[in-house]
């Protein structure tokens, strides 16, 4: 059996794919349904991964000294504020709007959606300890005597983020391709 857990699955139980059976990622894009909201909510994933990578580079290039302190913090704060702002964002969206409107049509769909409000709060809990860590960045250097901590929590982060969003679009872009949309 799969754990059902955030951080400790390395994929969705099958018994939550049900729907994916039938709408396979591969056809997504070719299916009428999918730009009403399938296509705009696939980009801000994409974004999200690449936020995260974006991170996890930039602390590697701090421990490598690829990049000097002053600019770490700079680009630190200004990536991780806008990445943490956008989730937080996109997270309230899906569960006050989009889980709902999509979970009302079959039990099946309603328990998976149930796994992924229960990721949104594991994710808020390495959200709140990574914020910690950049609340003590209080000037360059001491930033940069932290980005070895910060790429541990990014990579963390990284794996939890990739792992949640790979099974949300299993679980999200088939039922609003199977049941349609809100417009």
């Amino acid at each position: 059996m799969t754990e059902p857990r955030l951080l400790h699955r390395n994929s969705l139980p099958l018994k939550l794919k049900t729907l994916l059976l039938d709408y396979p990622r591969a056809d997504w894009k070719e299916h009428p349904n999918f730009p009403d909201f399938s296509e705009f909510w696939l980009q801000r994933h994409a974004m999200f991964r690449e936020l995260v990578k974006r991170l996890i580079h930039l602390s590697q290039s701090m421990l490598n000294k690829d990049i000097d302190a002053r600019e770490y913090q700079r680009q630190l704060f200004g990536y991780s504020e806008f990445m943490l702002h956008q989730l937080h964002t996109h997270h309230m969206m899906e569960d006050t709007y989009f889980f709902p409107e999509i979970g009302k049509n079959d039990t099946k769909t309603q328990k998976a959606i149930e796994l992924l409000e229960s990721d949104h709060i594991e994710i808020g809990r390495l959200i709140h300890n990574y914020t910690i860590s950049l609340h003590q960045c209080s000037t360059p250097m001491v930033t940069a005597t932290k980005a070895d901590n910060l790429l541990s929590l990014q990579s963390v982060f990284n794996k939890a983020l990739t792992q949640h969003l790979d099974d949300e679009e299993e679980i999200i872009v088939p039922a609003a391709l199977h049941f349609g949309y809100i417009k």
